[in-house]
């Protein structure tokens, strides 16, 4: 059966492995953990690109117009929920107009390739500079980010702008293949184009774990540090200085901690108490 496979349909369903498993973690890391807003522009984008792969995998079971059309389309709106789940990470406003503006223009170009017979090299020039473009712009929202999302080389802002270059590298071999008439190469350069999708899919969602693992440990850490501050409050009263315990009732603050712990107290007189009852002053009451 395999031998009866292209190259290209047996690296779309690499894709949809791949695709899945990393859906079903994100899936279920926003299942388990609270059903955060943000990991939830993760799990649809990483969704709607096991989609598209499923696509194009199928593709020459369907209509031509189809095949050329719904799988491109949802790979732009893929990107395009990738870059409002960035927006929605680094608490920028999510520009939805601008999101639908990119996802029609390209439907457009795509339906104007589709009418006009237009070569695959201007098509992949046109799939590269939007999802390129979009892979950019969230990289540079993450930017702005919490650092566990932008400040090493395997985070998450960091597989945007390599998926980024690659695409504008993409584009600009894609134009010189096609101006030079270099067919092959041209059919080369999308079989790479498909085995990048899985090297930044697995780049992209892993490291997205990691970072929302780090930001959670931060976050228990946080309230860890502030429960163990409010269980330091000790009420303890203004005027005779005995403290209240557990049970509700007052005793001498010797007698407390010597109760909870190993201190020991020896008894002295500070300065200003001693200079008082030097001067036969009455004990101030604080």
């Amino acid at each position: 059966m395999l031998n009866n496979m292209g190259q290209e349909t047996i690296t779309y369903l690499t894709n949809i492995v791949i695709s899945v498993i990393l859906a079903g973690l994100l899936t279920h890391y926003w299942w388990r953990h609270g059903r955060s807003p943000t990991m939830r522009y993760w799990m649809v984008a990483a969704w709607v690109m096991t989609v598209a792969d499923i696509f194009f995998a199928a593709r020459p079971e369907l209509p031509h117009w189809a095949g050329k059309l719904i799988p491109t389309l949802l790979v732009t709106v893929g990107h395009a929920a990738l870059f409002l789940g960035a927006q929605r990470t680094a608490h920028l406003p999510r520009q939805w107009k601008l999101v639908a503006g990119i996802t029609l223009l390209h439907l457009a170009v795509l339906i104007g390739f589709l009418t006009f017979a237009q070569p695959s090299t201007w098509r992949m020039v046109c799939n590269g500079v939007i999802w390129g473009g979009l892979s950019l712009a969230s990289a540079w929202c993450l930017r702005r980010a919490r650092p566990m999302f932008w400040n090493s080389f395997v985070s998450p802002a960091s597989a945007f702008l390599l998926h980024g270059i690659f695409h504008g590298v993409r584009v600009v071999l894609a134009i010189l293949f096609g101006m030079r008439g270099w067919t092959e190469a041209s059919a080369s350069l999308q079989i790479i184009g498909d085995l990048e999708v899985s090297f930044f899919m697995v780049a992209l969602f892993v490291s997205l774990l990691l970072a929302n693992l780090q930001l959670r440990h931060e976050e228990l850490s946080s309230a860890h540090a502030e429960v163990q501050t409010l269980s330091g409050l000790l009420p303890i009263c203004a005027w005779c200085k005995k403290v209240r315990n557990d049970e509700g009732y007052w005793q001498q603050v010797e007698d407390y901690f010597s109760a909870r712990s190993h201190i020991e107290f020896t008894h002295g007189i500070c300065t200003e108490c001693f200079k008082d009852q030097k001067a036969g002053k009455p004990e101030k009451a604080e």
